[in-house]
């Protein structure tokens, strides 16, 4: 079994990264369309590119938004942080969720375009890795927990 990404490293990496590297990552469509920049190979190289294609996909092309503020708050998960931001409704993670690829990365992208989230990268970085029905249900089970706080 492969390690786990340095999600710390990974992010460091990508906040290394010369601003016009960082806006091409950033015009990317879909993860997809990261395979056709010369800059997200050698971002991903360091990362265990290519047996970890999706996983690093997934993570860079959320980090590619800009919008991703680090903390060290491990509470912070990205369901909290996306109900502390206010600017995102249940409804609209519940049809996160229940999209199929390219479009959920899509629609997670925008999301965290829009609520420019302050978050714990690396428990954001687990779940991309996997991104299954586990991760999905977290994302939900911690937005509401943290809506209803309010």
């Amino acid at each position: 079994m492969n390690p786990p990404i340095d999600a710390k490293a990974l992010y460091d990496a990508w906040s290394d990264l010369d601003k016009g590297s960082q806006a091409k990552l950033r015009r990317a469509e879909s993860p997809d369309k990261l395979l056709e920049i010369p800059v997200f190979y050698v971002l991903a190289g360091k990362f265990g590119w290519p047996e970890k294609r999706y996983a690093l996909q997934r993570m860079i092309y959320c980090l590619a938004t800009g919008a991703i503020k680090n903390s060290d708050d491990e509470s912070l998960t990205l369901g909290k942080a996306l109900a502390l931001s206010k600017k995102i409704s249940l409804m609209r993670v519940m049809q996160l969720v229940r999209q199929e690829y390219p479009n959920d990365m899509v629609q997670l992208r925008r999301m965290l375009i829009h609520a420019e989230p302050v978050l714990h990268w690396p428990s954001l970085a687990a779940q991309l890795q996997w991104w299954g029905k586990r991760e999905r249900r977290m994302l939900i089970e911690n937005f509401v927990l943290s809506s209803s706080k309010k």
